[in-house]
């Protein structure tokens, strides 16, 4: 059985989710016998609609995937984490779970405002329905996480279900 192994780096964004997919597609194509792939992950963070359309790619990839926080999984990127079957943390690796934001510019009427916060909750609940079927707390308890804002060591993530495995150095 052959694994695959990629990173994923940076911000989570348009560009760098579209690279990534096609280097994936690339990686598979050039290895249809692989039964797994590893994927390396270091990010700050960014956009969750983009971080949900990698989760949805990954979870539609027939083979197992582990993932593996390097050194931070922050914000929007613990969607793209959570597509692992195995997930796994280096010792002094962190996690960062936080509200949505958006940065609005201009002029916007009530209206607006409305249906922005609309979307911000129906992705709070997405990001809380997704952390809750990974882990061992309910999506109550990861939204009241978000709400406060709150960085998770290795060992806290893996007492909360989000990491199965603490990897030691080698």
């Amino acid at each position: 059985m052959k694994n695959l192994d990629i990173s994923f780096t940076g911000g989570v964004n348009e560009e760098n989710v579209r690279a990534f997919i096609t280097e994936i597609k690339n990686l598979v194509e050039k290895n249809p016998e692989s039964e797994s792939l590893t994927i390396y992950i270091s990010s700050p963070g960014g956009n969750v609609d983009i971080a949900v359309e990698l989760f949805n790619f990954l979870k539609l990839l027939d083979c197992a995937i582990t993932t593996v926080n390097i050194s931070c999984v922050n914000s929007a990127a613990i969607i793209i984490f959570a597509a692992g079957t195995e997930r796994i943390s280096l010792p002094c690796s962190s996690f960062y779970v936080h509200s949505i934001t958006k940065n609005l510019n201009g002029n916007f009427t009530a209206a607006d405002l409305l249906r922005e916060v609309k979307e911000m909750n129906a992705n709070t609940d997405k990001i809380a329905s997704i952390l809750a079927g990974i882990s061992n707390k309910n999506k109550t308890y990861w939204k009241r996480l978000m709400s406060k804002g709150c960085l998770l060591t290795a060992q806290k993530a893996k007492e909360l279900g989000l990491v199965n495995d603490i990897s030691e150095y080698q």
